[in-house]
């Protein structure tokens, strides 16, 4: 396939590990060896994912560099995986955001990561999106990104004063005390439904089991719509605190199991369900690149 220079940015993703894992073999991954890497034969596929992204930490900081840079450190420095969990790409209102953590009641917070490689065009829509279904916001930015980001914020209002900044400085180090600030609690654009749209159908069910202790007994065809009505009836902060209870069953992974998956891969194994595939990914990983 040819390169446009844009293939770099898709070898972390569960469709080229996938299709390693399946086929041995994936022709973005081929294609980004051999324009990355010097001499790739009788190198291990281990060693050229590490090597690749180093070039991504050293060339082209993309935005899966700095999500698996948080995960490292939220799920394997600052939280524990037992306690946290995280979410990647979940629909919120009209934007998707990047990252959720939910760690007790008070780190929960949905997290936008502008890279290098992006803008802030759409910032007021996502933030005022992620609003609707959680009390903290944050933004991971550059060094660079900081002052210009902070200038976009404070033009947000209220809302922009209680966005967190976190800071992924040149060393990889995140949430600096001198030039990030933590999120506060914003409750004025709280949304039922955008709450209970974050939930898969068992999960909005046992929420409300657990609040009234029954479901509609409805025709299918009206189910959602009376299981959101239901779920508009309890006071919003309870709704959010038992929705996120449901959410945070999500993705659970024991310390030994996170711990087995390299440092670069740790975002797409964790949120691609690669987990149950460790194994498989292990082997790979040993195995030697013959082009």
């Amino acid at each position: 396939m040819a390169d446009d220079g844009r293939a770099i940015h898709r070898v972390f993703t569960r469709g080229v590990v996938g299709g390693l894992l399946r086929n041995g073999t994936n022709a973005v991954f081929d294609c980004v060896v051999h324009r990355y890497i010097d001499e790739p034969e009788n190198k291990t596929y281990g060693a050229l994912f590490s090597e690749i992204y180093a070039h991504l930490g050293q060339e082209q900081r993309n935005e899966y560099y700095y999500m698996n840079t948080l995960l490292n450190k939220l799920l394997a420095g600052i939280h524990s995986v037992a306690t946290t969990t995280a979410l990647s790409k979940v629909r919120v209102g009209r934007a998707v955001a990047d990252f959720i953590v939910i760690n007790g009641e008070e780190k929960i917070y949905a997290l936008e990561v502008k890279s290098e490689l992006d803008n802030f065009d759409r910032l007021y829509d996502q933030v005022s999106s992620y609003y609707k279904a959680f009390r903290k916001v944050s933004i991971l930015v550059s060094v660079r990104a900081l002052k210009r980001v902070e200038r976009v914020l404070s033009g947000f209002g209220a809302m922009g004063e209680g966005v967190g900044i976190h800071v992924l400085s040149d060393r990889d180090t995140i949430f600096s005390k001198v030039h990030g600030r933590e999120p506060k609690p914003f409750d004025d654009c709280l949304d039922h439904s955008c709450i209970f749209n974050l939930l898969r159908k068992r999960e909005y069910e046992n929420v409300l089991l657990a609040y009234g202790g029954h479901i509609p007994q409805v025709a299918p065809v009206f189910y959602y719509r009376a299981c959101l009505a239901q779920f508009g009836q309890i006071p919003i902060l309870t709704a959010q605190a038992l929705a996120f209870q449901e959410l945070k069953k999500r993705n659970k992974i024991t310390k030994t199991a996170f711990e087995r998956i390299p440092p670069e891969l740790k975002s797409v194994v964790y949120f691609s369900d690669l987990t149950k595939k460790l194994p498989d990914i292990e082997q790979l990983l040993q195995t030697t690149y013959r082009g």
